[in-house]
């Protein structure tokens, strides 16, 4: 993991998305093209928080206990718009980053979106635009599924009876993230309560995901001036119940700071299924 620098920082004002609560359990429609808009049942309002770099952290973030860390992590692909020649080169990369800097005894990887801000000239059929809502991707109950979904049943049920962890890990994959990059809250400063389960509505199932609602004890925090050679990791569930970080949530934002002419932000997301021996 990469260590932090001391120079003084000042926080970032930005308002971020949060879910306002309600009695009706919300709906996050999906589109059969995920590059399409998403449509969303619900309230939703802007609230403007504090975002700190965690890179001015006294010691660097972990995903056991914030739930999202930063972590070195060069790469020999030289097009993440090549689908083949993510999952023959940068998928086995992943892999490996993980069980080096998790423990994992097994990584499974199942998806990887390739994110482009909207009006930009490298917007093509099947990239997706970053999520600028607060959200979670699992909650316990599709984490589960998600498992059965990718194995077979004898292979899920041993899996699910041990520990399992779902971690993305994102990089930029663009000359700079600082005008939409990705915001996470210390999951140690996110109550219970604040996580509102909600349906993904797709043509073929129906998943669930977490959105939040804001409590004024989140604590937010960004990675400034992400390098293509770094990689941020997000814990998005984890079967653990004893005490670390099982939860982490996230979104993307405007950020105000950010240089006129900076360059829309491109990104990689890359989404596995980490199992844990013992």
């Amino acid at each position: 993991m990469i260590t932090s620098p001391t120079a003084p920082f000042s926080a970032i004002e930005a308002a971020l998305t949060f879910l306002v609560p309600s009695s009706e359990k919300p709906k996050v429609l999906m589109p059969a093209d995920h590059a399409e808009r998403v449509e969303r049942t619900g309230r939703y309002e802007d609230v403007p928080v504090a975002i700190h770099d965690a890179r001015r952290l006294p010691a660097p973030p972990t995903i056991d206990q914030e739930g999202f860390a930063l972590a070195r992590f060069p790469t020999a692909v030289t097009n993440f718009f090549d689908p083949a020649l993510v999952q023959r080169v940068y998928y086995p990369e992943v892999i490996d980053m993980l069980m080096r800097n998790t423990g994992a005894s097994n990584v499974h990887v199942f998806d990887h979106p390739v994110r482009v801000e909207a009006g930009t000239a490298q917007r093509r059929p099947g990239l997706r635009q970053p999520v600028a809502f607060v959200h979670n991707d699992y909650t316990e109950r599709s984490a589960q599924q998600r498992v059965r979904d990718f194995f077979s049943p004898e292979d899920a049920a041993r899996l699910l009876a041990g520990r399992i962890a779902f971690v993305n890990v994102w990089r930029s994959i663009g000359a700079s993230a600082e005008r939409f990059p990705l915001a996470a809250a210390d999951g140690r400063s996110v109550p219970q309560a604040d996580y509102v389960a909600v349906d993904m509505v797709y043509t073929d199932r129906t998943g669930e995901i977490f959105h939040i609602t804001y409590s004024s004890g989140q604590r937010w925090f960004y990675f400034a001036d992400m390098r293509t050679d770094e990689a941020m990791l997000l814990k998005c569930f984890d079967s653990a119940t004893d005490g670390r970080t099982r939860y982490t949530a996230h979104t993307g934002f405007a950020n105000p700071r950010a240089a006129l002419g900076t360059p829309p932000r491109r990104s990689i997301e890359v989404r596995t299924i980490l199992s844990f021996a013992g």
